[in-house]
């Protein structure tokens, strides 16, 4: 896997939840995509920032958010682990990661993923172009929160109004933007 140029990548030390093991492994924190655009298939496959547990063979993150960017224009879109999708988490994350000041200079996204599982879905993330199907909406709305992933759900009941999950997620991320606002 070449992904950021894996060589010159940190060892650090991960542990596996489920069993206590530890293991080194080389980890990315941040791909510049002007620089290195090839890492993008093997991050929309799914082969990105996990490993197994050699012992119990779970699956374990190496960062619970990675750093994709480009130069021009300046752009970062972040991938953060889906046990983090919340409205919450979201404000938070912004607020925290990077000035105010600087803000306006760099358009960001945050976009959930499982690693280890194919989002082919992020094209659209990065292209900036919009599915052309219900199927694609409801994929699409899975990886954000709040406001952008009811818009996408919505999207996709407007051209498919029998997609019933994409109904319930609907449902469930308007109540989660409740609770959040409380």
């Amino acid at each position: 896997m070449r992904i950021g140029k894996g060589f010159n990548l940190p060892l650090k030390e991960i542990e596996c939840s489920n069993c206590g093991t530890k293991i080194m492994k080389r980890v990315c924190e941040s791909i510049n995509l002007s620089e290195d655009s090839k890492s993008l298939k093997e991050i929309m496959g799914g082969k990105f920032n996990f490993s197994n547990c050699p012992k119990c063979k779970t699956k374990i993150d190496h960062k619970s958010h990675v750093l994709l960017s480009y130069v021009d224009p300046p752009r970062w879109i972040w991938l953060v682990s889906k046990k983090y999708q919340h409205p919450q988490y979201l404000q938070n994350f912004f607020t925290e990661v990077l000035p105010e000041s600087s803000s306006s200079l760099i358009q960001q996204e945050m976009v959930f993923v499982e690693f280890g599982e194919p989002c082919e879905c992020l094209q659209f993330v990065i292209d900036g172009k919009q599915p052309q199907s219900s199927l694609d909406w409801l994929k699409l709305g899975k990886m954000y929160t709040g406001d952008k992933a009811i818009d996408c759900f919505k999207n996709a009941l407007r051209m498919d109004g029998s997609i019933y999950e994409a109904k319930k997620l609907m449902h469930e991320e308007m109540d989660k933007l409740k609770s959040y606002s409380l």
